[in-house]
């Protein structure tokens, strides 16, 4: 039987703690999170006719990304995509047609 144990509770995920069924001795971590809010945010935002624009035009908003997401963009990618110097690979997620219900603004980045 395989034991899952709760370790923490933060940023909108849950950390549990699993024993490895075949190896006793063996543990992993999972990350769980339900993300489907910000995916429902994310399409009625898209749908509207400001394309993400502030009132003054100065600013857009193109993407919500849920922490749990980030973190495994850090896992996969071995760089957070939201830090400075990291532009060329947030640009590359925005535009990963995969990744579209993480956008609040259609257009190419």
């Amino acid at each position: 039987m395989t034991e899952r144990l709760l370790l923490d509770r933060h940023s909108g995920w849950d950390e549990y703690l699993v024993q490895d069924a075949a190896d006793e001795s063996r543990y992993t971590i999972e990350m769980e999170a339900d993300v489907e809010p910000v995916v429902e945010r994310n399409k009625r935002l898209y749908e509207l006719d400001d394309r993400g624009y502030t009132p003054s035009r100065s600013m857009q908003h193109v993407a919500s990304f849920p922490p749990i997401v980030i973190e495994i963009f850090k896992q996969r990618y071995g760089a957070d995509p939201l830090k400075k110097g990291n532009e060329a690979l947030l640009n590359r997620l925005l535009n990963d047609p995969d990744l579209r219900f993480f956008r609040t603004a259609p257009g190419w980045i």
